[in-house]
């Protein structure tokens, strides 16, 4: 009967612990049933507490704050997803302290965090280089002689996106282009250039080769949402074109008889 009143005992101590640990368990899997006080920043929350809690009138002080991945210059946000909607991480402050964070998702994001997921789809898209034209044509040129270089790519790109559920135009405007003429010079220049004869980007070679010739393109940006006024972008973006390769040649005077 001892044996039997142990058994008993241990297996009551065996569903109690199986209960508090599920408790322990179920408490901390929800960031409400923890109590304020027991809240802190590896508090994970479902969007849904978080929307609940902010708007009960419990006389707390809710924020959340857009979570950067580049520490701390909020131009990389952290991705996320919940529920299968795509999202953006955010730390909760209660009161001003760390709570946690949550998956806020995109249609929910303000616009001032708009304005940081423009900034971060005008480094994302991918907007194109520049043609680079040399004249004369051919590949070739003669040292001591005005090589002309231009490109005829110097109007504005815009690209249609669709950030946080509002339609957003993003502008992106040549403001410079430095020209690379491979023997180790360069030029930079608000001015794509002039085909022959208004030329106006040009360069002498004092010596016959080979040379790899460049030519970046540095972008400044505008947003526009919906059919509001264009934004100036503070960053800009410059985009490298591919190596163009060009022979310097020696002509030689010539007698030819007729």
């Amino acid at each position: 009967m001892a044996v039997l009143r142990g058994l008993v005992a241990a297996s009551i101590l065996t569903s109690v612990l199986v209960a508090l640990l599920a408790s322990q368990a179920t408490a901390e899997s929800s960031c409400v049933s923890v109590g304020w006080e027991q809240l802190d920043a590896d508090c994970t929350w479902t969007y849904a507490d978080y929307s609940a809690s902010a708007s009960s009138g419990d006389g707390q002080t809710w924020v959340v704050t857009i979570q950067c991945g580049n520490g701390g210059i909020c131009s990389e946000h952290v991705e996320c997803e919940e529920g299968g909607a795509a999202g953006f991480w955010h730390d909760v402050f209660l009161n001003g302290n760390d709570v946690g964070d949550v998956c806020v998702p995109e249609n929910e994001v303000d616009q001032v965090n708009i304005a940081q997921l423009i900034l971060r789809e005008f480094r994302r898209i991918a907007w194109p280089d520049s043609e680079l034209v040399v004249q004369p044509p051919g590949g070739k040129t003669l040292v001591n002689f005005e090589t002309n270089f231009y490109t005829p790519d110097h109007a504005a790109i815009t690209q249609d996106v669709v950030l946080a559920g509002r339609r957003v135009a993003i502008r992106a405007v040549p403001t410079s282009y430095t020209f690379h003429f491979g023997d180790g010079t360069s030029t930079t220049t608000d001015s794509p250039g002039a085909p022959h004869p208004d030329l106006d980007v040009t360069h002498a070679y004092q010596r016959t080769g080979k040379v790899t010739l460049g030519l970046d393109t540095t972008y400044a940006g505008e947003y526009r949402i919906g059919d509001g006024d264009w934004v100036a972008i503070t960053e800009t973006l410059t985009v490298a074109g591919d190596g163009q390769p060009l022979e310097i040649v020696e002509a030689l005077p010539q007698l030819v008889i007729r």
